[in-house]
């Protein structure tokens, strides 16, 4: 398909290919592929991978564009690298180590923000349905799963215009996209995660999202503290243009997205979750995948300052049905807390895990000072001690 759609001028975007024009010239900048992982296979880290990245996109970008030289290239891959060193703060100090309180018009900077994200599902984009192809390769692969699978030619062409289909979406022709933009098959918002079941064989989910808007590659910040909080922005959206496309983004994803580790991601991710009172749309937070705990952090802090389920799940764009899973599991945890259960035995009751167990008790030494606290507080929920 490939070899016989190039020699027709047919330019596909591959997953975590970067679509970047300029005027008549475009590019298509690979942030991932699998050589990338051999340093880090090796034992090294992700900075080392990062020089493999930026030696194979250089290397594409000035095809392209002649002219073009590493600092050009980078603000379009990794900006960070231009920024970091860029006072008056440094990238720590920019990081929230705890919930804050809710407020009412950074809350609604942030819904505004969240509401207007309403990217078209990558099939919505194509004006037809795009299962065509050359009639020798579709004549070719009709044969052969009619040789291997026994089927019919009728049944074995269906087959293949599907599966041709399915190939054509994941991977959009350039007329497709806007410069900035990039496709993914991504985790599906309903896959069930499970050790029993391998990674490659989980529901996926083709998106397109937005690396980078005209508006934000054109008014790079050059100080630490606002390329953080573009950056911050920026994590916000594409995860969010990802799950309105019934897909989630992983750290590992958004590492090679943004060129930046996926641990900073993490960081930055739970930084902006407890400044902002967000629940950001990610595998650990929608799939309850991983160890993250910040996102229950956020909604048991703003379930103490006294709003309602309803009112946290619209604060934090999170669903009710699990806020009110993470309060019920905080206040069950508080009561066998209080008469003494100890976190094994919650952990056995309670059917959670003990670690989750753990971070709760750290939330209830946080907000309570003694067990008089603790019973004010289940007796105003309506429990009897």
């Amino acid at each position: 398909m490939e070899e016989t759609e190039a020699t027709l001028g047919i330019d596909r975007v591959k997953p975590f290919e970067l679509y970047v024009c300029r005027g008549q010239r475009q590019a298509r900048l690979p942030l991932f592929c699998p050589e990338y992982l051999e340093p880090i296979l090796a034992g090294g880290d992700f900075a080392q991978a990062r020089h493999l990245v930026l030696k194979k996109c250089l290397k594409m970008y000035r095809r392209e564009f002649t002219g073009a030289g590493k600092t050009d290239l980078l603000k379009v891959i990794d900006p960070w690298s231009l920024v970091c060193g860029n006072g008056p703060s440094r990238y720590v100090d920019e990081l929230c180590p705890a919930p804050v309180p809710y407020d009412e018009s950074d809350g609604a900077f942030w819904s505004r923000m969240i509401e207007g994200i309403r990217p078209l599902l990558p099939a919505d984009r194509l004006q037809a349905p795009d299962f065509l192809a050359p009639g020798q390769v579709l004549k070719e692969l009709t044969g052969f799963v009619t040789a291997e699978a026994g089927l019919g030619p009728v049944v074995a062409r269906q087959l293949v215009e599907e599966v041709i289909a399915l190939r054509n979406i994941c991977c959009p022709r350039t007329k497709e996209l806007k410069p900035g933009e990039m496709p993914l098959v991504v985790t599906h918002v309903s896959a069930r995660l499970s050790e029993d079941t391998a990674t490659r064989y989980k529901r996926l989910a083709p998106v397109i999202i937005r690396v980078w808007t005209p508006d934000e590659l054109a008014n790079i910040p050059d100080t630490v503290p606002g390329f953080l909080e573009q950056l911050k922005r920026r994590i916000v959206r594409v995860c969010f243009e990802a799950y309105r496309q019934n897909g989630l983004l992983t750290l590992m994803e958004l590492q090679w997205i943004f060129q930046i580790s996926s641990a900073r991601i993490s960081e930055l991710i739970r930084s902006v979750q407890r400044e902002h009172n967000l629940v950001v749309p990610t595998p650990g937070t929608i799939l309850d995948a991983g160890r993250s705990m910040t996102h229950k952090d956020v909604i048991v802090s703003l379930r103490l300052q006294g709003y309602t389920v309803k009112e946290i799940a619209r604060m934090t764009h999170h669903s009710p049905r699990a806020v009110d899973n993470y309060i019920g599991t905080f206040e069950a945890v508080l009561i066998l807390y209080l008469f003494g259960v100890p976190p094994e035995l919650m952990a056995r009751l309670l059917k959670r895990g003990i670690s989750l167990i753990k971070e709760h008790l750290r939330l209830v030494r946080e907000n309570y000072r003694d067990q008089q606290e603790i019973k004010e507080y289940l007796i105003t929920q309506g429990v009897k001690i």
